[in-house]
Order: C-alpha cells, then sequence, then structure tokens
C-alpha cells in the first residue's frame, strides 16, 4: 500500500521519509506507521519481482509451479518467471 508522512520524519527500510513524501509499505508494517502517515492507495499484491523467499515460494505453490532443485531467491524467480505466472503485479 502507498502511504504519504504526515508530520515528522519517518525512518521505513533504511531510508528517511520527510513530510509529503510518499512510500509503499507491506500491511504489518503499516500497523507500525498508521499514527504517522496517511493511507493513499492499496496497490494490490507485490510483483514477483519484489517478493521474498517465502513468498516466492507460497506464490509457486499456490500456481502449482514445481520449483525442482530451486532453493535460493534468484532461482525460485527465474523458475517462476520462466512459467510465466505472476500475480498481476509487473513481474
Amino acid at each position: 500500500m502507498k502511504v504519504e508522512v504526515k508530520g515528522i520524519p519517518i525512518r521505513h527500510n533504511g531510508q528517511l521519509f520527510q513530510k509529503g513524501e510518499s512510500f509503499s509499505v507491506m500491511e504489518k508494517d503499516y500497523e507500525r506507521l498508521e499514527k504517522h502517515v496517511t493511507f493513499i492507495e492499496d496497490e494490490g499484491p507485490p510483483a514477483v519481482s519484489e517478493m521474498k523467499l517465502a513468498e516466492l515460494k507460497a506464490h509457486a505453490k499456490d500456481h502449482g509451479i514445481d520449483l525442482g532443485e530451486a532453493s535460493k531467491r534468484e532461482d525460485v524467480l527465474a523458475v517462476i518467471l520462466k512459467a510465466g505466472v505472476s500475480n498481476g503485479g509487473a513481474s
């Protein structure tokens, strides 16, 4: 989801965002920041290229993609992209 900083600067994922700046956050992070940000829009699920390893594995399982021997994030992502299955986001 996309949010905008209300007042005091916010540090998120190692970056500092000033009042009026917008950035994307996962739903779990929004709960921590909601007092300091304004919700702008729901961006939908993350693109497969932005998913963490556990999310990629779950995505592959949900779409019936056999990962074979792939165990590293880059390898799992390559298998998913080769299968041509995304979640609607840019892959």
